[in-house]
């Protein structure tokens, strides 16, 4: 990719995210209504973890895990939800109907314009409630924020995020093989959501394969965990960057090579 395209990508998604912005601002009580709906399937996913946590006889550990947990899965969903997501939701019906046959022939990457361009600004409203979980938690539980601390949060925050939207998008591209992949997105949905919640609660083999296989620890659980239990795994955070983004497009470019256009 040269500079010329980068720049032109950046200039294509800046316009679509201010699109998206003054959709969301003409139709004012819609975008209050999808930011109250996104909350409120935050805190719905909240109760379960606190009634885990309170009742269950739990360790202080887990319950200061849960927590932290809820808050950075918050901000990593609601960053999927705003940018990658929708475009991923939409993209069986873009090929079913011939909306990538007019990405293809765009001026900037097709991956980039058939994925992301259905920018959804009020899930937003997630990263500030997260924001806020983390603020009051890290006060509260008196935690020790030292340099490293927040730089490997954020990396693997970060690096969770494309990862699980990654994940989900090879599942997407299934769309390529099959006639229609709504179920999958909803399976990638739910499986998601196994995320906000600390790595303990699952049996052995399922912590293997959330922050491998299907990461969904990755944008909460582990983040998490790196706040209370610092490790020296930020090296690793470049190879889970590189092996999501290879299978990706792998997925990516065989699906193009079997791809005829809608016409065909």
């Amino acid at each position: 990719m040269n500079r010329r395209t980068v720049t032109v990508t950046f200039r294509v998604w800046g316009k679509l995210f201010r699109q998206a912005l003054m959709r969301d601002l003409q139709f004012r009580s819609q975008a209050w209504m999808h930011l109250a709906a996104s909350v409120g399937e935050l805190i719905t996913g909240i109760l379960p973890v606190l009634i885990l946590t309170r009742y269950a006889g739990s360790d202080p550990a887990i319950s200061q895990a849960s927590i932290l947990t809820v808050g950075i899965f918050a901000i990593t969903t609601g960053l999927m939800d705003c940018f990658v997501s929708p475009g991923l939701r939409r993209f069986d019906v873009a090929i079913r109907q011939g909306e990538l046959d007019l990405a293809i022939i765009r001026p900037v990457p097709t991956f980039f314009y058939a994925v992301m361009r259905w920018v959804q600004p009020a899930e937003l409203g997630k990263c500030l409630t997260g924001i806020a979980i983390l603020v009051v938690a890290t006060r509260t539980f008196d935690l020790d924020l030292d340099p490293y601390v927040v730089v490997s949060v954020l990396v693997w925050a970060f690096v969770g995020t494309v990862a699980y939207c990654a994940f989900w998008a090879i599942l997407t591209f299934l769309a390529f093989w099959v006639r229609s992949i709504e179920p999958v997105n909803d399976l990638a949905a739910a499986w998601r959501g196994s995320g906000q919640y600390p790595r303990q609660f699952f049996p052995r083999t399922f912590q293997i394969i959330l922050v491998s296989f299907a990461p969904a620890a990755l944008n909460g659980s582990y983040p998490a965990e790196q706040l209370l239990n610092p490790t020296a795994s930020l090296a690793l955070a470049p190879v889970v960057l590189f092996a999501s983004f290879s299978f990706t497009a792998l997925t990516w470019r065989q699906g193009l090579v079997r791809y005829n256009s809608a016409s065909s």
